[in-house]
């Protein structure tokens, strides 16, 4: 962030006035000469990094169908956007089966019950997301 002389120069007329206020009135003090301008901030100060909204990466969690008699075959997706580099992904179906890294698995639950599939993705620059669907496997 750069200061002008203009922009110096008003901080220290504010500067005056207020120490004026406080010193029990009368008229503020005007400065006479311009002060050198202020010193740029240091580099790493200065150079915020505003991550790419495109390197951001997200996951959702989709089901189809995500209800249904058993034995009830389920298609997982996982709806990846952004990142950086490679990404692994992990599917956790939540009936303790073996988990998946298919962005997409096929499952089959076999039985009746209401099962949270769960999805991990991270990528080689350590980002990660995480989502989730309910799934209800009943007699119908």
């Amino acid at each position: 962030m750069r200061f002008s002389l203009w922009t110096s120069l008003g901080v220290v007329t504010l500067l005056g006035m207020v120490a004026g206020c406080s010193q029990g009135g009368g008229e503020a003090p005007v400065a006479t000469e311009a002060p050198a301008p202020a010193a740029e901030a240091p580099a790493a100060a200065a150079e915020l990094e505003i991550p790419d909204p495109d390197e951001i990466l997200m996951v959702w969690a989709e089901a189809e169908p995500d209800e249904g008699a058993p034995p009830l075959e389920v298609e997982l997706v996982a709806d990846i956007s952004g990142g950086v580099g490679e990404r692994t992904v992990k599917w956790d179906f939540g009936d303790g089966s073996p988990p998946s890294s298919e962005e997409n698995p096929k499952h089959t639950y076999a039985k009746a019950g209401t099962y949270r599939a769960s999805v991990d993705v991270s990528d080689t620059s350590g980002d990660s997301d995480s989502d989730y669907v309910d799934i209800e496997v009943g007699d119908e």
